[in-house]
């Protein structure tokens, strides 16, 4: 936005331009450029912009308009389609199936050509979309209104991936918008290991559930399978032996609920 303290430099700044084309800007030419561009930019994008203009090999041979500036603030925002362009981005939102980046534009024209689409008249359809986007479009700049790019979602998720990345590519989504709308990046297989207290061995914890669970289900077996061991060994005569294995036994298997507790509680951590 354009504040009072701004006029001498916005005065100034046209006065170099007009030095630039070989032409005196007047006073009332002044007043009608704050009045179209105030509420639009501020005094450092206007004088950006004007350099861009002076830097464009068709338009920068002109003296510029209020609207050649806007123009030029469009392109650093990725730019309005021309109504061709904008038809063929159109044409794609009629298919259920696609996603398409679009602008609220295109959306606007899509909408008013659809019935006539619908009917078959593919004719009238482009010249009725045509009309309207140019109609919207004249509307916007006046009202210094930019091209706000959004995404007009498809049921077909490998096609939406697809669409949402050409989008990012081309600087019409930022990563925020185009983070929702595609796959998360796949994890490492075994993320993580664990150092065990007592044996020193390093045992790796996979990341994925159904591992955790085999894990599990193999320290059970092993509980059960040294449990059976213990209960036929216990069957010699000798009392000393059976009281010591069966002390053995109780030790493993508590030993194995610590540890299937512990794996639990990591599991769970991850």
């Amino acid at each position: 936005m354009l504040f009072d303290k701004d006029r001498d430099a916005f005065s100034k700044l046209l006065d170099d331009l007009g030095d630039h084309y070989g032409r005196l800007v007047s006073v009332r030419v002044k007043t009608t450029w704050w009045r179209l561009l105030e509420t639009k930019l501020d005094l450092a994008t206007l004088r950006e912009a004007l350099d861009q203009h002076l830097l464009d090999g068709t338009r920068g041979r002109f003296f510029p308009q209020p609207s050649d500036v806007l123009v030029v603030l469009e392109r650093a925002v990725g730019g309005r389609p021309s109504a061709d362009e904008a038809w063929a981005l159109g044409l794609e939102t009629f298919d259920e199936a696609a996603t398409v980046c679009v602008t609220d534009e295109i959306l606007l024209a899509s909408a008013a050509a659809a019935p006539v689409w619908e009917i078959g008249d593919k004719v009238g359809a482009r010249m009725a979309f045509k009309a309207a986007y140019e109609r919207v479009v004249t509307e916007r700049r006046i009202q210094g209104q930019r091209p706000r790019w959004q995404l007009s979602l498809g049921w077909d998720g490998a096609r939406r991936a697809l669409a949402v990345q050409a989008a990012l590519e081309a600087g019409r989504l930022s990563d925020t918008q185009a983070r929702a709308f595609l796959p998360a990046p796949e994890l490492p297989g075994a993320a993580m290991r664990i150092a065990g207290k007592r044996s020193g061995q390093v045992v790796p914890l996979p990341v994925d559930e159904e591992a955790a669970q085999r894990q599990r289900w193999r320290a059970l077996r092993e509980a059960i399978h040294g449990h059976q061991g213990c209960a036929h060994d216990a069957e010699r005569p000798n009392e000393t032996l059976v009281a010591s294995e069966r002390e053995r036994c109780a030790q493993r298997k508590q030993q194995v609920l610590v540890d299937l507790e512990r794996l639990q509680a990591s599991q769970d951590a991850s």
